[in-house]
């Protein structure tokens, strides 16, 4: 019996010490795959398919701001993306390559950011509010931070900011 034991127990040593090895090896597998193929799980480019709603640019108190007439307020608005941590609007944005979403220079716009919340939200979808923005053609970026990292930035879209009403994207 005690020679039994005594195998039983050497038996169990070696079956634990092989399952503590496969599971060293596993974890250093799963650390390497991580490693090597992590940035291949970059985030998606969003599909930016917004709407402008233009307002007159009015004083809080409903009076129409003085010498500014000729602006209006600018409300993109787009879908939610699922995982959206925050956003970045870029107002007449050169330097990004339509193609690929890639900056090509020095920013040349205006970025806006964008928290998830309630108060930048429009019937219940993300959006952003710019007072004092001029006449013309206003071209925008879209891109988002999931999981802690930004995507590169959509294609733009152009709204015509002329009277206001709601606008779809207009090509230039």
């Amino acid at each position: 019996l005690i020679s039994f034991s005594s195998s039983f127990v050497s038996s169990f040593s070696f079956l634990k010490s092989q399952t503590t090895k496969s599971t060293m090896t596993s974890a250093r597998f799963v650390s390497l795959f991580a490693l090597l193929f992590g940035s291949a799980a970059a985030i998606d480019r969003p599909d930016f398919i917004g709407t402008a709603r233009i307002k007159q640019h009015f004083h809080p108190s409903g009076d129409l701001v003085e010498d500014e007439q000729h602006l209006l307020k600018v409300i993109v608005k787009w879908e939610h993306i699922p995982g959206a941590e925050a956003y970045e609007l870029c107002h007449d944005c050169n330097h990004i390559d339509e193609e690929t979403g890639e900056e090509t220079g020095p920013n040349d716009g205006k970025i806006h950011d964008i928290e998830i919340g309630s108060k930048n939200q429009c019937g219940g979808n993300p959006c952003n509010v710019m007072p004092g923005m001029p006449k013309g053609h206003n071209k925008y970026h879209l891109r988002v931070l999931v999981n802690g990292e930004w995507s590169l930035w959509s294609r733009y879209q152009n709204f015509d900011v002329q009277e206001p009403g709601i606008f779809d994207h207009v090509e230039l």
